[in-house]
C-alpha cells in the first residue's frame, strides 16, 4: 500500500508548495494526491510543469470543476469533458500516476430524468475506461454521496452494477460518501476488491458530506482499513480534507502511519 494527502486540504493556492514539502520527505511510500484541474489555465500548465519533477508517488483527481458527465453526448459541455480528461490521462501516463479518480456526476436529479442520464454517464465511463487503459492509466470510478434534494444518479446496488457492466472498470472507494450512503463497503470489497485503487478517507456524522478529520464522525474507519488491508492490498489510501481541518504537518503524518497500523492489522 502507499499512502497519499489531498491537496485539497490547501487548495489550489497551495497546492505546488504542499507538493515539494511530500516530495521534500524521500519517501517512496507517502505522496500527494492532486486536484488535476483544468478550469483555471495557470493552475493547469503549473500542474504540468510540477508534476514531472516530483519524486514522491501521485495520483490524480480527475477534474469535476465545470465537468458533468451526465451532459448530452452531442454537446460542447461533453467535448470538454473528454478534452479535459485526455489532458489529464496523457499527463497521468507520462509521469507514472497511480490512478485517476472520476466523478460520474455532480448534479442531483428528478427521477425521470435519470435513465437518460444514466445512459450518459455510461457512455464517458465506457469511454474514459478505454482511454486510460489504453494509455496504461487506472480511471478509478468514485462512489459519490447522494444530498437531501432530488435523486442522486446511482443507487448503492446501481454503482455495484457499473463494475458489472464495465469488466475492465476500476473503483475508488470514499469512506465519507460510503458512510452518507449506507454502502456496503466490506460486500463491494469482498466481490471488487482486485479492481478497487484507492480509498479516500474522511468521516461525517452520517448525514451530509463533511470531510472531518477520520477521528470524527460516524464511520468505523478502523475496521474499514482492516477490510482494506485483508480484501485490497495494492491500494492507495489517501487522506481527503478540506480547508477547515486545521491539522499540522507533523499532524497529518501520524495519521498517515495510523491508517497504516490499522490495514495491517487486517
Amino acid at each position: 500500500m502507499e499512502f497519499f494527502i489531498s491537496d485539497l486540504i490547501v487548495g489550489m493556492e497551495g497546492a505546488m508548495e504542499f507538493a515539494d514539502w511530500l516530495d521534500s520527505l524521500q519517501r517512496p511510500d507517502v505522496g500527494i494526491e492532486f486536484s488535476a484541474f483544468t478550469h483555471d489555465d495557470v493552475f493547469w500548465k503549473a500542474l504540468a510543469v510540477k508534476v514531472p519533477a516530483l519524486h514522491c508517488p501521485m495520483t490524480f483527481h480527475g477534474p469535476y470543476v465545470r465537468i458533468e458527465a451526465t451532459s448530452p453526448l452531442d454537446s460542447p459541455e461533453h467535448q470538454w469533458l473528454m478534452d479535459s480528461y485526455r489532458r489529464v490521462i496523457a499527463l497521468a501516463a507520462q509521469n507514472h500516476v497511480r490512478h485517476v479518480v472520476f466523478h460520474y456526476s455532480q448534479l442531483q436529479f428528478d427521477s425521470a430524468e435519470i435513465p437518460a442520464k444514466q445512459v450518459n454517464a455510461y457512455a464517458v465511463m465506457r469511454d474514459l475506461t478505454d482511454l486510460a487503459n489504453q494509455s496504461g492509466v487506472s480511471l478509478a470510478i468514485e462512489n459519490l454521496c447522494r444530498r437531501k434534494e432530488k435523486v442522486h444518479l446511482f443507487t448503492n446496488e446501481e454503482y455495484f452494477h457499473i463494475f458489472e457492466a464495465i469488466p475492465d472498470a476500476c473503483s475508488l472507494i470514499d469512506i465519507g460518501h460510503a458512510n452518507v450512503n449506507h454502502l456496503d463497503v466490506e460486500k463491494f470489497l469482498a466481490v471488487y476488491g482486485s479492481r478497487v485503487k484507492g480509498f479516500h478517507v474522511h468521516n461525517n456524522d452520517g448525514v451530509s458530506d463533511q470531510h472531518l478529520d477520520y477521528h470524527h464522525g460516524t464511520a468505523d474507519i478502523r475496521s474499514i482499513m482492516h477490510w482494506a488491508g485483508r480484501y485490497t492490498p495494492d491500494a492507495d489510501i489517501v487522506l481527503e480534507y478540506e480547508p477547515h481541518e486545521k491539522l499540522t504537518r507533523p499532524e497529518l503524518l501520524e495519521e498517515l502511519e495510523e491508517l497504516r497500523g490499522w490495514c495491517e492489522e487486517g
